[in-house]
């Protein structure tokens, strides 16, 4: 069993025990005009069959609970690293664009394409997630020279503040109010443990500032990477 799997495994096991008694975490913060949560991030949007596989299962979860926040197919979406966690208060104008945006440049210059491979479900107490595999160490390096990329241009992040990045999933459902059908809920969920979405093929990195749900209204693009493949 890979590393990555065991992660999401127990993942899926505690956050079950959570919802079955009961124990998730609601944010009530979803869609409030008042949410100023702001941060940095480098992202790669999901695009194609594996976008349109997702949003069958969650059109699915919502005949069930349908006052639950589901992400819309166009805001789907890998986080490589997040550079600054979103905070209260953050703006935009709070950091220098220009330094930044040539950090990630550098990072991911000689950056090419890789794949992920999307199977199965897991949750965490906030959220239901699909499942991504890497197929090589390319994500992993990435993540490595952004890291490194950063701290030698001595820019302020919060890189793996509160915990280090090392899987690959997509969030693509956040509680919002109590869940009225849990049971139902849960063995949907149960169902698409190990359902094949697709392979993504990354090919496009986005460098972005942003709200906590990504949403695409508020987003701010920096700069966009297309990552090409080394002949």
């Amino acid at each position: 069993m890979s590393d990555m799997k065991k992660i999401y495994d127990g993942m899926w096991r505690n956050a079950r025990q959570c919802i079955k008694g009961d124990k998730y975490e609601i944010d009530d913060s979803i869609n409030s005009s008042e949410d100023t949560r702001r941060g940095v991030t480098v992202l790669s949007y999901l695009s194609g069959n594996v976008g349109f596989a997702i949003r069958e299962l969650l059109d699915e979860l919502k005949r069930i609970e349908p006052e639950q926040y589901y992400y819309p197919t166009n805001e789907f979406h890998l986080t490589v690293l997040t550079i600054i966690t979103c905070f209260e208060g953050f703006k935009l104008s709070d950091i220098d664009v220009k330094a930044y945006s040539d950090a990630f440049e550098q990072a991911v210059e000689d950056i090419g394409p890789f794949k992920i491979r999307y199977s199965g479900i897991t949750a965490s107490p906030s959220c239901i997630l699909v499942q991504g595999f890497p197929d090589n160490d390319q994500l992993k390096n990435l993540r490595d020279k952004l890291r490194t990329s950063f701290k030698r241009a001595n820019l302020h992040t919060t890189t793996d503040l509160r915990y280090e990045i090392s899987t690959a999933h997509t969030t693509v459902v956040r509680f919002k109010s109590p869940l009225r059908n849990r049971d139902a809920f849960i063995e949907l969920l149960s169902k698409y443990r190990n359902i094949d979405f697709g392979t993504l093929e990354v090919d496009r990195l986005d460098f972005v500032f942003n709200n906590w749900y990504q949403e695409l209204s508020v987003t701010n693009k920096l700069s966009s990477k297309e990552l090409i493949a080394v002949k």
